[in-house]
């Protein structure tokens, strides 16, 4: 098996996920998890605003994220999977997109989910 990639974007200053996403992380997503893999969940935001605060809310993203497969796969009888939340913030090392623009700070409202198959 391969590993997947997909992301989910945020509102401005929000760290609650939108009930389209929170369908999808439940039927599609969560579905495609497979035994014993691991899930890494990257947290971002844009440059606007205080460091500090960005780093709290792209973690906050991020375990928003993984509440909504946790249970997913809970409600499905899975604990058979890792989790790994991260929280990036505004660091332009880690951000998917440059923040220049502001298309480009609305990309950055994102969360990562990378799915990694056991070895």
């Amino acid at each position: 098996e391969e590993a997947m990639r997909y992301s989910v974007l945020f509102e401005f200053n929000d760290s609650k996920a939108i009930k389209l996403y929170e369908k999808y992380l439940t039927d599609v997503v969560a579905a495609k998890i497979p035994a014993g893999g691991t899930v890494i969940i990257h947290g971002h935001t844009d440059i606007i605003g205080d460091d500090v605060y960005n780093q709290s809310l792209a973690l906050a993203r991020a375990n928003e994220i993984k509440r909504i497969l946790s249970s997913a796969l809970k409600n499905a009888g899975r604990i058979d999977v890792k989790f790994e939340v991260l929280g990036y913030g505004e660091d332009t090392y880690q951000a998917p997109f440059a923040n220049q623009y502001p298309e480009e700070r609305f990309y950055n409202r994102t969360v990562i989910i990378d799915i990694i198959p056991m070895k």
